[in-house]
């Protein structure tokens, strides 16, 4: 691989990383279950495990199916790369947990956009799998919280089973906070690979170990996020942890399964503002200046990052 794809590709995936690792990592840390240490270690290893095994199905999406492999040349893949690093790498400095995959279909279909190529039918198919995936997990942590809380005589067994031995309970968050590093290896990692792929410049299986390593060492470059998605939104206690991770761990892997690029960080920290809705009301959890800042973060981000790859794209190829 040249050398200066190589580093544009590994800034890409280091600032992946490090909004993944906020994302999958921050109910654990948050919450005080495992240090932030012992996490980034972990979180290298799974992410790893996760792209490997799962994430060849949305690298091939990223590939070629939302423009021709063909027109992913040297120049247009420094533009995808630039572009979408720079998205993510402006979230991370505003402390803004950003979806890599936003940015990166958003980059790529900008140059899609340049040669008038692009499967309108595939980006319609990711936009309402997007929103749905988003609601449901809203709605399932939602009502799975709304459910345990507050104690009675319908959820007491919950109580008796878990929240009554701590020790227990934090061994359960542990590990399905691992669970959901898992779940962002096998969907995050591909961003970087499938242009990478479609380039000619590795192939899928070697680029997933590679770029899944150096996106893990993302943890520890940005904490920005992290502090935003586990402290600043809602403070958050073991068992809405479990719920959390268990919840939005799945959807991803299931998309992951599906090929489809999965806004993980989004549903992640939608699932977040869920249990601030039911801790501190919808009116006090939306007027938030953090929550109205992440969600015009969210809105704008892709919308900017398409119209840059498309100037770019204009400009150079």
């Amino acid at each position: 691989m040249d050398i200066g794809i190589f580093i544009l590709a590994s800034f890409f995936a280091v600032n992946m990383g490090s909004s993944s690792f906020a994302a999958s990592m921050a109910t654990a840390c948050g919450s005080g279950a495992i240090s932030v240490r012992n996490a980034k270690i972990l979180y290298i290893f799974l992410i790893v495990a996760g792209a490997v095994l799962f994430g060849s199905e949305v690298s091939h999406t990223l590939s070629k199916g939302i423009i021709p492999s063909s027109l992913i040349d040297v120049k247009a893949l420094v533009v995808i790369l630039s572009v979408a690093s720079l998205s993510l790498f402006t979230a991370n400095i505003m402390h803004i947990p950003q979806s890599t995959s936003l940015s990166t279909v958003a980059a790529i279909s900008g140059v899609g956009a340049f040669y008038s190529q692009i499967s309108f039918a595939k980006i319609n198919f990711l936009l309402i799998c997007w929103v749905g995936s988003t609601v449901i997990s809203f709605l399932l942590i939602y009502a799975a919280t709304r459910y345990i809380y507050p104690p009675r005589k319908l959820n007491f067994w919950i109580y008796e089973c878990l929240v009554n031995h701590k020790d227990r309970l934090t061994w359960f968050v542990i590990l399905t906070s691992l669970y959901n590093v898992f779940s962002q290896g096998s969907n995050n990692v591909p961003n970087v690979v499938g242009p990478l792929v479609a380039a000619g410049f590795i192939d899928t299986d070697k680029g997933l170990w590679l770029m899944g390593l150096i996106f893990g060492l993302g943890a520890f470059v940005f904490t920005g996020p992290m502090k935003t998605t586990s402290e600043r939104i809602v403070p958050l206690g073991l068992l809405t942890a479990t719920i959390i991770n268990f919840i939005s761990g799945t959807i991803t892997l299931l998309a992951s399964k599906l090929g489809i690029p999965q806004p993980a960080v989004i549903i992640y920290t939608m699932a977040i503002y869920a249990i601030g809705s039911i801790k501190n009301g919808p009116a006090i959890t939306m007027s938030n200046p953090l929550t109205r800042k992440t969600f015009f973060t969210w809105c704008i981000n892709p919308v900017i990052t398409f119209g840059l790859s498309y100037f770019l794209a204009k400009l150079f190829l």
